[in-house]
């Protein structure tokens, strides 16, 4: 069976990591985690939080509200 040659993996579906910007103090992105919004908030996400995997940002976001979190120097900014 011959496999068939239309069936190509796409770029995005190939990108290994998800997209993080980089600090503008710290200069890299490997302590960058995004900020949550208007979510309900259980044990799970506090516990993720308590780990530094995100931010939970509040209940309301307005539209020049940050993105994202440094947890190495705690700044906080839009994309």
């Amino acid at each position: 069976m011959r496999a068939d040659p239309f069936d190509i993996p796409s770029r995005k579906s190939a990108r290994r990591k998800p997209f993080r910007p980089r600090c503008k103090t710290c200069r890299t992105n490997r302590h960058i985690v995004p900020i949550l919004y208007s979510v309900d908030v259980t044990e799970e996400l506090l516990q993720k939080e308590r780990n530094g995997e995100i931010k939970i940002g509040g209940n309301a976001r307005s539209v020049d509200a940050p993105n994202w979190h440094c947890n190495r120097c705690g700044e906080v900014f839009q994309r």
